[in-house]
């Protein structure tokens, strides 16, 4: 038989793993949860049901069902009927259409600013030892794009990937990396 104690202790364990679990399920709930988290939950946020392709609206077919949004520098942000990313995906995606194939980026909100941030596939690692910086490449087959000041740190082009929040995670758990941060395509912060 279970004391007082004991049942406290067992109620608080299963407590404890089902937020766990429940907040592992909720990771993969929605596309680019990760991606967000890792950016700053309190400035992005996912978007699934936008979109940002460098082709203007009038070069996409109208069966696509796209409402443009704003312009971001060359791209272009749409909002669409519904998600195009399944969750636990958050990735650039092709759609065909009478043979032709179409490029799309996935998009964030930035809550502070109110614009769409575009999923590039850049990311910014640091490693903890200054020489596993330099493996990224043939571990995980990613492209130094720059090096930064910090001869730890370096931005590096990580696609093609099927899910950036699963690479997130992967990196997350890698024992040379401190850390691995999203890069996105923001409009310039305007003056008044």
């Amino acid at each position: 038989m279970l004391t007082n104690q004991n049942k406290t202790l067992l109620r608080a364990f299963i407590l404890f793993f089902g937020l766990l679990i429940s907040y592992q399920a909720w990771s993969f709930g929605e596309p680019c949860f990760e991606v967000a988290t890792k950016a700053g939950a309190q400035t992005y946020q996912p978007e699934p049901k936008r979109i940002a392709s460098l082709l203007s609206l009038a070069q996409l077919p109208k069966e696509f069902e796209l409402t443009l949004l704003e312009r971001n520098g060359a791209w272009h942000i749409y909002q669409t009927t519904k998600s195009w990313f399944s969750p636990g995906t958050c990735a650039p995606l092709q759609r065909e259409y009478e043979g032709k194939v179409y490029d799309f980026m996935p998009v964030l909100l930035n809550k502070q600013s109110g614009s769409s941030a575009v999923v590039i596939g850049s990311l910014i690692i640091k490693t903890y030892q200054e020489e596993d910086l330099y493996t990224m490449e043939s571990t995980y087959g990613f492209k130094m794009l720059t090096q930064l000041p910090n001869p730890r740190m370096a931005i590096f082009d990580v696609k093609p990937t099927t899910s950036y929040d699963v690479l997130l995670e992967t990196l997350e758990n890698d024992k040379d990396i401190e850390y691995a941060v999203p890069l996105f395509s923001e409009p310039r912060y305007r003056t008044r």
